[in-house]
């Protein structure tokens, strides 16, 4: 399981176990309940990234927010482990400009060989409903960003990292499928209840043959140089296809 955790931490900034707590900057339940820490951290990042608005770092923090959620992701398809990601069991260590380490307790780890499809579902809404979505509508208050437009960002990067996996590991192709569903359907939410990740996305082919889903929302990265509109990524709203096709 060392070795799982490893890879985990290069390829995700997800550091499990009691060692990394002393890194801690805030934990993920103090950020949702005091305004007091969200806004100090929001203005450190702003200020390392020399943001010209709060409400760009709050999006841009909605962005970073993706590599824990696809890591969480990666996790059930590739090592057959899952988190309890209740947000007092998270911590956040600020970084370099706007990256973050995640880190969390060894007794948060489950082997999704010892969990029911039901308590898999479980775990999963609860990142939703009781990290994730209070976290950004946090953030959003604070910023006077959109929590829909970071929630769309999260599930942009997310079905972009499933279309990925099932490139490079065909053979977790039904599976990783499955848990995909889980993170972006209503497959984990009773009749009356929305997923904050459901969004549907416009599916593009360039002429060289390269696929990508189309943002809804654009994360305003290129404002962080002047506005200028050459350094929107590809899946970019705000580019027309042609651009859209010499960036791919």
């Amino acid at each position: 399981m060392k070795t799982a955790f490893e890879q985990i931490k290069n390829d995700h900034r997800i550091y499990i176990g009691k060692s990394y707590e002393e890194q801690m900057s805030y934990r993920v339940d103090e950020l949702i309940q005091d305004k007091e820490c969200i806004q100090q951290l929001l203005q450190i990042q702003k200020q390392q990234l020399n943001a010209p608005s709060l409400a760009i770092t709050g999006l841009l923090f909605g962005k970073m927010y993706s590599v824990i959620t696809m890591g969480l992701y990666e996790m059930i398809v590739k090592h057959n482990l899952i988190l309890d990601m209740m947000s007092s069991h998270v911590g956040i260590e600020l970084k370099e400009k706007n990256a973050m380490n995640y880190i969390i307790s060894e007794d948060a780890v489950y082997s999704t060989r010892d969990l029911s499809d039901e308590k898999m579902r479980e775990l999963i809404r609860t990142f939703l409903v009781k990290h994730l979505q209070p976290l950004f509508q946090q953030v959003a208050q604070t910023t006077g960003c959109k929590s829909t437009h970071m929630r769309s960002i999260v599930s942009h990067n997310l079905h972009q990292r499933y279309c990925q996996l099932i490139q490079t590991h065909p053979e977790h192709k039904e599976y990783a499928e499955k848990i995909f569903r889980w993170f972006t359907t209503e497959a984990c939410f009773s009749k009356n209840m929305r997923n904050p990740l459901h969004f549907n996305f416009r599916f593009y082919e360039a002429d060289n043959g390269k696929e990508t889903y189309v943002r809804r929302h654009c994360c305003m990265k290129y404002m962080l140089h002047g506005a200028d509109k050459s350094k929107c990524c590809p899946t970019c709203p705000l580019i027309s296809d042609e651009e859209r096709d010499q960036r791919l």
